[in-house]
């Protein structure tokens, strides 16, 4: 995206658009290779991310391509209301969320799969077709993602993402999603981002080194697991 609106702003209208679909389409792709393919999910996900990096190390040669257009900029770091856009926005996106998980055909069959893929079937749930589904929303969100870091650092690199891997599992965990699924809520998961955005804020005022941080962040998402485990038990 930022390859192509740095020599021509306007074409955001339609690049956005068509990085968000590629992102769905890649993590349909995901679905397929671990719903009909039978491979694991995590040697899928993680074989992927290894193509895809190596398209984006092609594609850029190894440093920042383009600049993000201004439009996005402001979309992160602006001010409407008193707020970022980018803010509002969420706002939108959490409610688009809870109603889909929890008002929805879809999220109730993504909460039967997620308890028991076989009572699923037994019920009539087209299991294959909601993972695939899962699948393409977490890319469609990765990619949205992306362009949000994009706007936000006014360009892309290799690995911008990379620091948010272990504090993204940790936000979902400790609002109370369970790793094995069946159970969660977004609200939970809004409220585990907002702790950790307060954790991080305290971790940047105490000057701890990343390795440190990192440590306890992993032990925060082992102590949320062994909970939530024992809570399910």
């Amino acid at each position: 995206m930022t390859g192509i609106t740095s020599a021509h702003p306007s074409a955001v209208v339609w690049t956005v658009p068509f990085v968000l679909a590629v992102g769905a389409m890649i993590g349909a792709i995901n679905g397929i290779g671990v719903v009909i393919v039978g491979l694991p999910a995590i040697v899928m996900t993680l074989a992927m991310n290894g193509i895809l990096q190596a398209v984006a190390l092609v594609y850029s040669s190894g440093t920042p391509t383009g600049v993000a257009p201004t439009s996005l900029q402001w979309f992160m770091s602006g001010r409407l209301g008193g707020l970022a856009p980018a803010a509002w926005a969420l706002v939108i996106f959490a409610v688009f969320a809870t109603l889909l998980l929890s008002r929805t055909t879809f999220g109730r069959r993504l909460y039967a799969v997620g308890n028991s893929q076989e009572a699923a079937r037994l019920s009539g749930v087209n299991v294959g077709r909601v993972l695939i589904g899962a699948y393409a929303i977490s890319g469609l969100c990765s990619a949205i993602v992306g362009v949000m870091l994009a706007g936000f650092a006014t360009m892309a690199s290799l690995g911008m993402g990379d620091p948010f891997l272990l504090p993204s599992i940790a936000v979902v965990v400790v609002g109370g999603t369970l790793i094995s699924g069946g159970q969660g809520h977004y609200l939970g998961i809004l409220g585990g981002a907002l702790l950790q955005t307060a954790i991080s804020t305290l971790f940047a005022g105490a000057t701890l080194p990343p390795a440190t941080r990192d440590i306890i962040l992993g032990v925060i998402v082992l102590f949320a697991i062994i909970a939530l485990r024992e809570r399910r038990s």
